[in-house]
């Protein structure tokens, strides 16, 4: 064989593998993606989307690489010949470009171009399909009188189109400048552009595209000054801004046309002019510029007065845009008394349970791990709080150092978990009991990050979700597309995959405009399900104000979806979320049937529902701003995260469990915001009690003398009882060397101005009820404070025993020994030493 031929010959064998390399792995994935929608109901939508998210992003990158290509194509031909100089020895050697290699390395340039044009532009179908399927809330704004839909689903799409345009010809401009100075076509002189005929034809078009471009941005600059894309809305803003964008956009369409002229004939003083114009009308319109003081008193009442009704409208338009309509100002639903508030109010937080649980499975020799905790919404049947504990396969690190084979992690133990406990809070301590689920395992939860594979005749209940792993090529793409040799093995003909079994990581594949909370666990009709919220993300509304939310300042959030996985079978459905606004239904019908109707959702989870937890954040923080009183500075949260607790169901709410946020004004409480969940929706309470209500003081963790141990205080959870505040907080004894706690050192209860503390609730009860006044509060609980009190209860004690007083002996004996933490009982018994 020549070497020619063999040359050649090796070029399309490269060529062929890399064809089979890279189309292979697509159609694997292909293959892959297309047999897991068969495994979830409504699937095709997912596919469809998908399909479109690649028609988009194609077309983008399709219009990019065709832009930037021409205009180099017509720099290509202003090109009559290139040529490069090579010194050999002493001679030099100058030799020209083959022009179809200046050409392929022109249109190979122009691909390169237009790909980095397009990126970032991969989500951007979202905006689309909402822009095709734009929603109608009914609701206009008070200053453009247009639909709050069109801000929400048609305005972000345009703004991005306007955006790409800009960047692609500003680009443009840049690089074919650079070009046409370089072959000596483009000149400049007293910093006035001359050109010949054919780069200033080019040139030219380009000029009056962006001048185009650059007035259609001017046109949306008031649309974007109402969705608040603009800085701090205010009146003057918005009488500044809104007069600016016309006439920035008189003078840009002056600008096309000044500079189409100067494409056909060489006049640059008018361009200079013309674009010169348009840069300083820019500046003064769309800089941030202090409007005009007023000049009288009357002037500064029309201007306070017009505040006044922005301020309104604002109100009004936030409320929409985070699902705050008209909160009720009112108590919410409380306990007939203190003792039943104290015996009903849980002590434990989630990070804690988890910890505990984590520790009693440990000392059980269990394989999972548990992940989530989320309080029952119906308490035991002697009215304790009771958590539900879920968990999750253990990784290899937890079980032995050995690193386990791909059956143990895929097939055995270590792809599946136990099913749920219940975490019953006794007096100080949890009680772990199994919970009646009829399902003996769990396939899928948060942290499942492998795929597992199991047979059908073994878990019936995965058909419905797992995808059968049938047939030579469908093992082998799936395999390929998992990077596991193993699953195209003729062993694993009949078994089922299980694939995505993270609960977010699945949901935010079928819905990617929407974010999720970390779903909880709940129990219904003796099965457990993965519950939570998904919120469609909008990044614009008219008038609304940012609200931080996790550290992220949005205007808008409001829960429009509800997703459930059942953790056995893996099965997923997405539904319209009580109160859902037009966005999510908008949604809904560009997704049917993945997204069902609320009426579908299963009664047994609908009455178990929550506050979706950053709506309430969101909720809380308008309350705070909305409030009339001091500066929002001057009320502070207590306590700093929302709360979960069980307390009495209120009228027209489903169940029992209620999310909360206290606020105060120094030691003062000055609003209780509540929020529960009714059959039309989240519905929210502000409580602002009458007389004004003192709290306790922070509670603060100190460190033991002479023992390996702290004490850290748990989470205070207000709420009504008897008509006043009662509040509850534990100070947890934990290591100090980290871990789970071992229990309660001491429990704080108050109740209006009574203040009561104890070793247990019980205890704290009757301490709290003892005196008409009270203990009063504890001022500090650090370890200095803690020493000085032990002496004073020592002296009474020592005075009462030198008076015969023994009844007064006891009970100071007693709060010393619950001061100094004598006889503290342990979370779990340890474990004896052999």
């Amino acid at each position: 064989m020549k070497p020619a031929a063999r040359r050649g010959a090796l070029v399309w064998g490269v060529g062929l593998l890399v064809v089979v390399l890279f189309g292979g792995r697509w159609l694997a994935l292909e293959t892959a993606e297309r047999v897991w929608a068969t495994s979830i109901p409504g699937g095709g939508a997912y596919l469809v989307a998908r399909d479109f998210a690649r028609l988009v992003s194609g077309l983008l990158l399709v219009a990019a690489v065709a832009w930037a290509t021409a205009n180099l194509l017509f720099v290509y031909r202003s090109i009559g010949s290139m040529q490069l100089s090579r010194r050999l020895g002493d001679l030099e050697i100058v030799e020209a470009v083959p022009q179809p290699l200046l050409l392929a390395g022109t249109v190979a340039i122009g691909v390169v171009f237009g790909f980095l044009l397009t990126l970032g532009t991969g989500d951007w179908w979202v905006y689309a399909a909402l822009a095709s399927r734009a929603p109608t809330f009914g609701v206009a704004d008070p200053v453009l009188h247009r639909d709050v839909g069109y801000y929400v689903g048609q305005l972000p799409w345009t703004l991005r189109l306007q955006q790409l345009a800009l960047l692609a010809e500003c680009t443009a401009i840049v690089v074919v400048v650079l070009l046409y100075v370089g072959i000596g076509s483009l000149r400049f002189r007293r910093w006035l552009p001359y050109a010949n005929a054919r780069a200033r034809a080019h040139l030219g078009l380009l000029l009056v595209l962006l001048a185009v471009t650059l007035t259609w941005g001017a046109l949306l600059d008031p649309a974007e000054t109402v969705a608040g894309l603009n800085g701090v809305l205010t009146q003057r803003a918005l009488d500044l801004r809104l007069p600016a964008g016309p006439v920035v956009a008189l003078f840009g369409a002056g600008a096309a046309a000044v500079s189409f002229v100067w494409g056909l004939r060489e006049r640059p003083v008018p361009l200079v002019a013309a674009w010169g114009a348009w840069l300083v009308a820019s500046l003064v319109g769309f800089t941030v510029i202090p409007g005009p003081l007023p000049d009288s008193a009357a002037d500064s009442t029309a201007v306070g007065l017009r505040d006044t009704a922005l301020a309104a409208e604002q109100r009004r338009l936030e409320g929409l845009a985070f699902g705050v309509q008209a909160p009720s100002e009112r108590a919410p639903p409380g306990f007939a008394s203190p003792e039943a508030a104290a015996a009903a109010l849980p002590v434990w937080d989630g990070s804690r349970i988890i910890a505990a649980a984590a520790a009693h499975r440990a000392l059980g020799g269990g394989r999972a791990i548990p992940v989530a905790a989320a309080l029952a919404p119906h308490q035991a049947g002697d009215g304790r709080p009771t958590w539900i504990v879920a968990f999750r396969p253990a990784p290899d690190s937890t079980l032995s150092r050995q690193p386990r084979g791909w059956a143990a992690l895929h097939r055995d133990v270590g792809a599946r978990a136990g099913p749920p406990v219940a975490a019953v809070e006794e007096d100080t301590l949890l009680d772990f009991t199994a919970l009646p689920t009829r399902d003996s395992t769990s396939w899928f939860g948060p942290g499942f990050t492998e795929f597992a594979v199991a047979a059908p005749d073994t878990w019936p209940a995965l058909r419905q979700s797992g995808i059968p792993l049938t047939g030579w090529w469908r093992r082998t793409a799936i395999a390929w597309a998992l990077q596991s040799p193993a699953l195209a093995r003729v062993e694993t003909n009949g078994l089922m995959l299980l694939w995505r079994r993270d609960v977010v990581g699945r949901l935010e594949r079928l819905a990617p405009f929407a974010a999720f909370d970390d779903p909880v666990p709940i129990v219904a009709d003796g099965a457990l399900w993965w519950v939570t919220y998904g919120y469609p993300l909008a990044n614009a509304f008219p008038l609304a104000r940012p609200v931080d939310v996790d550290g992220r300042a949005l205007r808008y959030l409001r829960a429009g979806l509800v997703a459930t996985v059942h953790a056995a079978s893996g099965g997923t459905r997405l539904y319209l979320a009580p109160g859902a606004d037009s966005l999510a239904a908008a949604w809904a019908r560009l997704l049917a049937p993945l997204v069902q109707p609320l009426d579908s959702l299963p009664t047994a989870l609908r009455a178990q529902l929550p506050y979706p937890r950053r709506a309430f954040r969101a909720a809380a923080a308008l309350v705070q701003r909305w409030r009339a009183g001091p500066p929002p500075s001057a009320w502070a949260p207590r306590p700093r995260e929302p709360f979960e607790l069980v307390a009495p169901s209120g009228e027209g709410l489903n169940g029992a469990v209620w999310t909360a946020r206290g606020f105060e004004a120094g030691s003062t409480l000055v609003a209780l915001v509540t929020g529960g969940m009714g059959p039309a929706g989240p519905r929210l309470y502000v409580w602002r009690p009458a007389p004004d209500v003192r709290l306790p003081h922070v509670l603060l963790g100190s460190v033991l003398l002479g023992s390996a141990s702290t004490t850290a205080p748990g989470v205070e959870r207000l709420w009504n009882a008897g008509g006043t505040i009662f509040s509850k907080q534990a100070l947890f004894l934990e290591p100090a060397a980290g871990g789970p706690p071992s229990g309660i050192d001491t429990l704080f209860l108050s109740w209006g101005e009574r203040r009561g503390q104890g070793r247990d609730p019980a205890a704290a009860v009757r301490d709290l009820l003892a005196t008409p006044g009270g203990r009063g509060p504890p001022a500090d609980t650090t370890l200095g404070a803690r020493w000085r009190r032990a002496q004073q209860l020592a002296a009474q004690a020592d005075a009462a025993l030198a008076a015969g007083d023994l009844e007064a002996f006891g009970r100071l004996y007693r709060q010393l020994q619950e001061l100094l933490g004598a006889g503290r009982r342990k979370l779990a018994p340890a474990p004896e030493r052999r």
